[in-house]
């Protein structure tokens, strides 16, 4: 239990060096921090644990888009968010075991994906609607990549 105390704290504190850093690639992707709710490292640590539970056998659907889509060219993003219950999901980057995630609004959320994942250093973006329902990944390969250069690979876990 001490070590996992530690890794917590650990954790917590290289967050706070990279917290406005995260925050920044939000903002780039045109979130506003007036519009979002900080999910801090304790809960979001309970809700990647959840995602585990949920999710650990569930065959993923994958779809490979041109970087010049809009959300509304993805099947698997406009599937995603049709069924979308609530009125928030929560998304974050890779950053999230350091920095936590953010609740915004689902619209909010179908509008920026993209562009955390392309503007994001880690080029990763993560969504989870608040019920559980779907997670979604969505990569960005930059010109670097030889594969998929310029595509966005979107994954799609349904519970």
């Amino acid at each position: 239990m001490a070590n996992k105390n530690l890794d917590f704290l650990i954790r917590k504190n290289k967050g706070k060096f990279l917290q406005q850093k995260y925050e920044t690639i939000f903002i780039s992707a045109g979130l506003f921090m007036d519009k979002i709710e900080y999910i801090d490292l304790e809960k979001s640590d309970y809700l990647i644990n959840r995602i585990r539970a949920i999710f650990p056998e569930v065959r993923e659907e994958t779809e490979i888009l041109s970087d010049n889509i809009t959300v509304l060219d993805s099947k698997l993003l406009t599937k995603a968010f049709s069924m979308v219950d609530s009125d928030y999901c929560y998304i974050y980057s890779d950053d999230v075991y350091y920095c936590g995630m953010y609740l915004i609004s689902s619209k909010l959320a179908q509008e920026c994906c993209l562009n955390v994942a392309k503007l994001g250093y880690s080029n990763t973006c993560f969504v989870l609607d608040k019920e559980l329902k779907f997670a979604i990944r969505i990569n960005f390969y930059d010109e670097d990549d030889n594969e998929y250069k310029n595509n966005f690979d979107i994954q799609l876990k349904e519970a």
